[in-house]
């Protein structure tokens, strides 16, 4: 899986403390989120959302980094 919630938490300028808190993780689950371990669903939806992007984006299931509507506005 590529290595895309450190780009998109890089593109937001957060540390993995903070997206931690953001989407309740650890920062050690968002580290091992980011070295391909699986990410539970609800999670999921939390990044898209604070993402602003699809979730196939995320996963690596898409190429293409599709902006999601009404999301990009917080982790919930």
């Amino acid at each position: 899986m590529p290595n895309r919630v450190k780009a998109e938490r890089s593109l937001k300028g957060l540390t993995q403390e903070q997206l931690g808190d953001l989407v309740g993780a650890d920062k050690s689950t968002i580290g091992r989120w980011e070295n391909g371990g699986a990410i539970p669903q609800e999670k999921i939806v939390k990044l898209r959302n604070l993402f602003g992007c699809s979730v196939d984006w995320l996963l690596g299931l898409s190429e293409e980094r599709l902006v999601v509507k009404g999301a990009g506005k917080g982790g919930n």
